[in-house]
């Protein structure tokens, strides 16, 4: 298995086979890259919601696998296809320039955040009792509002730059 990404970016090993690039026109990628951490939030928010009696721990152990790598490996793909489009076709805007700087320094953050969240859930999947039930719903629904918020953000922004096409899908981000 291939231990680095396209940008050379250490891949760690998660157990999980890697994925397919995300790949095609920059619409295109970044509702894909959209649907799929949507689709982790909502995750997130069923484990978030099962506190603290009901938890299923093997979906936070899943959780827990395939959080980071996943964060990763979308901003990756966004900020490497569809930031460089924006960048070559309207680098020339500093309005553009310094929204494109927030959306990676929000990657970067999300990527921390996501570090310490897939710690937390591989205790909750394992039944540490020292994991605080309040504490990890907090945790969860910390990140997955905040994700939700910078879609939401990232839709706004981005829709009138890029070329038309696939429809940058507008998610449910509630």
């Amino acid at each position: 298995m291939k231990r680095t990404n396209d940008n050379g970016r250490i891949r760690p090993w998660t157990g999980l086979p890697p994925r397919p690039a995300l790949s095609g026109e920059p619409r295109a990628l970044l509702a894909r890259a959209h649907q799929e951490q949507l689709a982790l939030c909502n995750s997130l928010e069923e484990i978030a919601d099962s506190l603290p009696a009901d938890i299923d721990r093997q979906k936070c152990a899943y959780a827990a696998k395939m959080l980071e790598p996943l964060i990763r490996e979308l901003h990756s793909g966004e900020e490497s296809a569809v930031f460089r489009w924006v960048e070559l076709n309207c680098g020339d805007d500093p309005s553009i320039a310094a929204t494109l700087a927030r959306l990676k320094y929000e990657h970067c953050e999300d990527e921390c955040f996501a570090e310490e969240l897939a710690e937390m859930l591989v205790k909750l999947g394992t039944a540490d009792e020292r994991v605080n039930a309040e504490t990890a719903g907090y945790m969860l629904r910390g990140f997955f509002t905040n994700l939700r918020r910078h879609i939401g953000f990232e839709q706004e922004c981005l829709r009138t730059l890029l070329p038309a096409g696939s429809e940058i899908v507008s998610a449910d981000l509630n």
